[in-house]
């Protein structure tokens, strides 16, 4: 027991400078760490920031998706009453009227007649 107060009494400054830099160590640990922490979370938040914003874009697109489906829709409805009434002749209310014969010769002889 004497021979532990003996070097106790000669190295105590030692001893009280270990147990302060390990102390300080262990303080410095938490420091590094709780800024990494720190900027860990700043990038998570700036990161669910970005994802905000295209989620809102996202949005966008999606509307302007189906804005332009129907518009397509309208468009093939369009095209196919257009290709359908091409192909019938449209009902006049006056129906063509019959040339007669005679209207029919006076004028072929007025086309062939020499001048």
């Amino acid at each position: 027991m004497e021979m532990i107060t003996r070097i106790l009494n000669k190295s105590w400054k030692i001893i009280v400078g270990l147990v302060v830099i390990l102390l300080g160590i262990l303080t410095l640990n938490n420091f590094r760490k709780r800024k990494k922490a720190e900027k860990i979370d700043k990038k998570i938040d700036e990161n669910e920031n970005a994802v905000e914003k295209l989620q809102g874009k996202v949005e966008q697109v999606e509307d302007q998706k189906t804005e332009v489906k129907k518009k397509i829709v309208a468009k093939k409805k369009q095209i196919q009453k257009t290709k359908s009434s091409k192909f019938k002749k449209p009902a006049s209310k006056h129906p063509p009227k019959k040339k007669s014969t005679a209207a029919a010769k006076k004028n072929i002889i007025s086309k062939t007649k020499k001048k």
